[in-house]
């Protein structure tokens, strides 16, 4: 995947200003960066979601020429939130899945994913009716279903992941993002937007730090996660250490609590 001098209006306003992105096939590609820093535009934008200006390429193919069905068949898309307004089953909505992607004929596959996501048994589950965790992880079955494997005839599709664990607890966060990498280590291609720092740099092979509408910087997690993107990008004065034995970074809040006047 690759973009080149994206640039995206939201009315009179510009929210990427000449943003240049590149993820590989194989690796799982963070972005992170402080609320409203242009990483959901981002992903939008590189998922064919919203009109762009400047160029992305899918696979050696420019997204603005794929028909709806073959851009469906390279990437699968979990978005930040899904609202569901009709009363559908769990099985149902993961389904819709099927409809997109080219396993539509694989009836046993959405159970598949559903056991995937730690949720086997919920088909005949309402979903208005699941918690807000179970309900994010019933749509990363659907987006499953449709990019089941991860290369097709020797292409990689791709994930393109919005905030896919903000909502779980810590088991399920592992669980989803256990489930990326896996996708990556067989040959697919994983873009996922991230707000926590450790967990991105657990399962992040590259990442991309993005503020204001800008890529302030990318690479590897040890390259772009340290003290000065803390203070420049964060605000946040917050020095990083490393997990004991490893080169992996790690963020250790620490608030300076003044003790009351005696």
């Amino acid at each position: 995947m690759k973009a080149e001098n994206i640039h995206v209006h939201m009315g009179r306003k510009e929210i990427l200003h000449g943003v240049s992105f590149r993820a590989t096939p194989g690796e799982v590609t963070a972005i992170i960066g402080p609320n409203g820093s242009g990483k959901s535009t981002l992903l939008k934008a590189l998922s064919g979601e919203i009109q762009a200006s400047g160029s992305i390429t899918l696979n050696g193919h420019d997204i603005a020429t794929l028909k709806p069905w073959e851009l469906a068949a390279m990437r699968g898309v979990l978005p930040q939130q899904s609202t569901v307004a009709f009363p559908f089953t769990v099985l149902e909505i993961v389904r819709l899945g099927l409809a997109s992607g080219l396993a539509a004929a694989n009836d046993s596959l959405p159970a598949h994913a559903l056991a995937h996501v730690d949720l086997a048994g919920f088909e005949n589950r309402s979903y208005q009716n699941l918690s807000g965790g179970e309900q994010q992880r019933v749509q990363l079955a659907r987006v499953l279903t449709q990019v089941w494997e991860a290369r097709e005839q020797d292409q990689p599709r791709w994930l393109l992941l919005d905030e896919p664990v903000a909502s779980l607890d810590i088991a399920h966060q592992f669980t989803v993002l256990n489930i990326a990498r896996d996708f990556a280590n067989q040959g697919g291609g994983v873009v996922v937007v991230m707000h926590d720092l450790n967990l991105t740099a657990m399962f992040a092979d590259s990442v991309h730090v993005m503020s204001e509408g800008h890529i302030w910087a990318s690479g590897t997690v040890s390259d772009v996660l340290n003290n000065n993107t803390m203070k420049q990008v964060y605000g946040i004065d917050l020095p990083i250490s490393t997990l004991p034995g490893t080169e992996i970074p790690f963020v250790l809040p620490q608030a300076m609590v003044q003790a009351p006047n005696s």
